[in-house]
């Protein structure tokens, strides 16, 4: 997709779809004035009528009839400014988009100044002309994902040309629309891998997509087969691949900038990769098990990122590790009341094999910090308790490093994303208790799952800044209430998170 800042005047714009934000319960912000003056007062004639409010996120299609040289408008309500960031921003342009791009090619943005003075009372970053910019052509962007690729004869249409009016023309401006568009197509592509069946994104396919970001992207490329797992004592995640016919992977991705950084710093992005999740022994019912076919989704979006932090030329040293293999219950399968070690030489009795995550975690964190790492960050599809706790809008953080997790804050900001810190108190320390290994994968305890998964990764980080990333929720979702305010299926989340963070660190 092609995106461009504009100043032409919305009534001889050339595009095929218009689009005006404005608000709920707000007066028409200057562009949303002009474009009602245009049509001569209708968006103001529904909002009097109650036939449009401005909730979020919806969308009224009027055909001009050539009174502006757009054929069509989009009047995008975005709810009440106060509740308006640049997550909600980026939802309600993909709904914009999955609404008109079977007949739409060509779309313009009106952009007024209280929708930047909106983002900017939620977060000062995000009120930057730069940020409304990449915001709004990564929404865009989101907006061409469709799931029918294995459809025959399937064609749901794709904006081509992005016109954003009302930022200005500048170079930073026109700059941060391309990285935008970017970033959303990249994030497309971990959206893709998410939802591929599991018999066509086997392990060995998903260590492929690594060695293509690789060659793209110009990094430099190991990937660990069973043997050479096994020398490095990678018993953790060798018990979880034991039941799979499917060969397991451990995949590394290591960009380094052209002019070394003074700070010495590496950043290690570590992903969960199960291509697909049955429980192991402990088989999961089979409500919902389909959707265990994205268990990869945080391999993916480290895989993916590295192409975004090669791009954008990172000021730091960044290694993405992924730890991929299917989770089964073949005949060679880990047992509850197993022990294994990992790769740290810590001992773990396993008393629940659908607690597979953090075991190829362990040895992931694990080969990460023996290769280099400074500061390490893990994501994954890991506890069906952060759904619980935080439902599927929000990403659950946890860690040893406040900074390291203000960072991602940050980073998240930039990338429309939510991360929300979950708490380390030492009581939760219990959850490690075991009688006959170091540890168990998961606790006796009844609650606090989330943190618990936690603070098992925690013992393998060999004491470096790390912080958790439980994407479990905000991953991939099918919540029918949920669906009209969030657009339904794979998210591609913490993809353009983890490309903004070496630039908070650097």
């Amino acid at each position: 997709m092609r995106a461009k800042a504009s100043d032409t005047d919305l009534g001889v714009i050339k595009t095929d779809v218009l689009v005006v934000p404005y608000f709920h319960g707000e007066p028409l912000g200057p562009s949303a004035a002009a474009a009602d003056l245009a049509l001569d007062g209708l968006l103001s004639r529904m909002r009097d009528d109650h036939e449009v409010t401005g909730a979020f996120p919806s969308r009224t299609v009027v055909a001009t009839l050539g009174r502006i040289s757009a054929p069509r408008i989009v009047f995008l309500g975005l709810g009440r400014p106060q509740e308006l960031d640049g997550y909600r921003l980026r939802n309600a342009l993909q709904f914009t988009v999955l609404q008109t791009r079977r007949f739409c090619r060509s779309l313009a943005v009106l952009v007024d100044d209280g929708l930047v003075a909106a983002l900017a009372a939620q977060d000062p970053r995000q009120g930057k002309p730069t940020a409304v910019a990449r915001a709004i052509a990564e929404g865009v962007a989101l907006g061409n994902y469709h799931l029918g690729q294995l459809k025959s004869g399937e064609d749901s249409g794709a904006i081509e040309e992005l016109e954003v009016l009302g930022l200005g023309t500048g170079t930073k401006v026109a700059d941060a629309l391309t990285e935008g568009a970017s970033m959303g197509e990249v994030t497309n592509r971990t959206r893709v891998l998410q939802w591929q069946p599991s018999n066509r994104l086997t392990p060995t396919q998903l260590a492929a997509e690594a060695e293509r970001v690789a060659g793209e992207s110009k990094l430099e490329l190991e990937v660990l087969d069973r043997a050479e797992m096994e020398k490095l004592g990678m018993g953790a995640l060798l018990a979880v691949a034991r039941g799979s016919h499917e060969p397991p992977k451990l995949v590394s991705l290591r960009y380094r900038p052209k002019t070394k950084s003074k700070s010495g710093k590496v950043l290690a992005l570590v992903g969960k990769g199960i291509t697909f999740d049955t429980g192991g022994i402990s088989l999961k019912p089979n409500a919902g098990m389909v959707a265990m076919k994205a268990d990869m989704s945080g391999a993916a979006a480290v895989i993916e990122a590295m192409s975004l932090i090669a791009q954008m030329h990172a000021p730091i040293e960044v290694m993405a590790v992924a730890a991929i293999t299917e989770n089964m219950p073949g005949g060679g399968a880990i047992k509850p009341g197993d022990v294994v070690s990992a790769m740290n030489g810590k001992s773990i009795e396993i008393n629940n094999t659908d607690a597979e995550g953090r075991l190829v975690l362990a040895d992931a964190l694990g080969f990460a910090a023996a290769r280099g790492a400074t500061h390490l960050v893990d994501v994954a599809t890991l506890t069906g308790a952060v759904v619980v706790a935080l439902g599927h809008s929000v990403t659950a953080a946890m860690g040893n490093n406040p900074e390291l997790l203000e960072q991602l804050r940050r980073a998240g900001a930039l990338a429309g994303e939510r991360i929300w810190e979950l708490p380390f108190y030492p009581e939760y320390d219990i959850a490690l208790t075991c009688g006959i290994a170091d540890m168990h994968n998961t606790s006796g305890t009844p609650g606090a799952g989330s943190i618990n998964a936690g603070v098992f990764l925690r013992e393998f980080i060999s004491d470096l800044p790390w912080v958790h990333l439980d994407i479990a929720g905000t991953a991939y979702h099918t919540e029918a209430l949920l669906k009209t305010v969030v657009p339904i299926g794979p998210s591609g989340v913490m993809t353009r998170t983890l490309a903004h963070l070496p630039f908070q660190m650097g």
